[in-house]
């Protein structure tokens, strides 16, 4: 299975009630982690060396992380499995503990507020200077690397040129009443965001009561053109593949799927931007691990490992030197694979922490239920 099939699904399937459960309590004081300086960890050879590893599955494969097998040959790293950035965060406030995880990074300021992590220190990250600037820049908090960012892709319609002529390259083609059944949303609080930038709204990731109220009424009157709301990208590739869905929001390889089954699909760059999200790497505050924890983020760092994604997964990686050479034009062109640029404003959206998060989930199971 791919690893897209869990990554960004969210907590929908568990509901309202459950985001609430898991979600970092927004009228609590944030926790605060450790700093880089505050702590001293003993030298490598006195860690425990098995590192427990929570990550998405099918990111557990060896070539993800080989240079730190090669290393430890001895110390294969202990996998736990996620599901979601909400379930992650619920699991470990529960009790659950693990040295690295793997979130997205519009979760880093949840985990941070959770007292559950420490920063990295980027003198131990060998890849460190060829990671994208603003992936680390985002992963900041306090002037602090809590996160080490490696995973990437864009979020855009996707439509099929044969059968959709689009009005112009916008979101807004999610909506278009022209194509009504053949449409399919992802089922995410994200398509809340996508309406505040349509609507031009000043943060669309900080909506206010009357703007989401806006965008609620909006996606309420739209919902008679859906199809579908998908879960997975198994979901998307099957409905495009058998013509049930000739537009949906979608990720990279839902686009890459729909090409290599002869499909003629255009993946647009929306006036209003694409949005993208980057996933990567937290270290636990309370690791014995430090110094493991390090070396195994360092490898998932390197542009080896990035190649390996980008031609396995269709991902995008922050390492900036991946080698491009022999990989279909196509899809550098089509996901910029060349610009580091590629994610900034005004480009590109990326995925960020939602003050009110638990508002924004509420308020999306309102428009499903309506």
């Amino acid at each position: 299975m791919r690893r897209s099939d869990f990554l960004r699904a969210g907590a929908m399937a568990a509901g309202t009630a459950a985001l609430a459960a898991c979600g970092v309590d927004e009228e609590q004081p944030a926790a605060t982690g450790a700093t880089a300086t505050e702590v001293s960890h003993p030298p490598i050879e006195e860690e425990p060396g098995t590192l427990r590893v929570f990550e998405w599955a099918g990111y557990e494969i060896k070539p993800l992380w080989r240079p730190y097998g090669r290393r430890f040959p001895d110390e294969k790293p202990k996998f736990s499995f996620l599901t979601s950035d909400d379930q992650a965060l619920s699991k470990v406030r529960a009790g659950f503990r693990a040295d690295v995880i793997h979130p997205c990074v519009g979760y880093v300021q949840d985990w941070v507020r959770l007292g559950a992590l420490q920063p990295f220190d980027p003198a131990l990250l060998s890849n460190y200077a060829d990671l994208n600037p603003s992936m680390l820049k985002a992963g900041q908090v306090d002037g602090e690397q809590y996160f080490i960012p490696a995973d990437w892709g864009f979020s855009a319609p996707l439509y099929r040129a044969d059968k959709v002529e689009p009005l112009e390259e916008s979101w807004s083609l999610l909506y278009d009443e022209r194509y009504s059944g053949k449409i399919s949303w992802w089922d995410s609080m994200e398509n809340l965001t996508i309406v505040g930038y349509l609507r031009g709204f000043e943060n669309p990731w900080d909506m206010t009561d009357d703007e989401l109220e806006e965008a609620k009424s909006f996606l309420i009157s739209k919902k008679k053109v859906v199809r579908t709301f998908w879960a997975t990208s198994t979901d998307l590739y099957n409905d495009f593949g058998s013509g049930n869905v000739w537009i949906a929001y979608a990720w990279p390889d839902n686009y890459v799927d729909a090409k290599s089954k002869g499909l003629d699909v255009v993946y647009p760059e929306p006036t209003e931007g694409r949005l993208s999200w980057v996933c990567g790497f937290v270290l636990a505050k309370e690791t014995e691990n430090y110094h493991h924890a390090h070396e195994f983020v360092d490898a998932w760092s390197s542009a080896r490992t990035g190649r390996w994604l980008l031609e396995n997964y269709y991902y995008g990686h922050a390492n900036t030197q991946v080698d491009l050479e022999g990989i279909d034009p196509s899809l550098v062109e089509s996901f910029h694979l060349g610009d580091p640029s590629a994610l900034e404003e005004p480009k590109a959206h990326i995925d960020r922490y939602v003050p009110r998060r638990q508002v924004y989930n509420r308020v999306w199971e309102e428009v499903k239920a309506a």
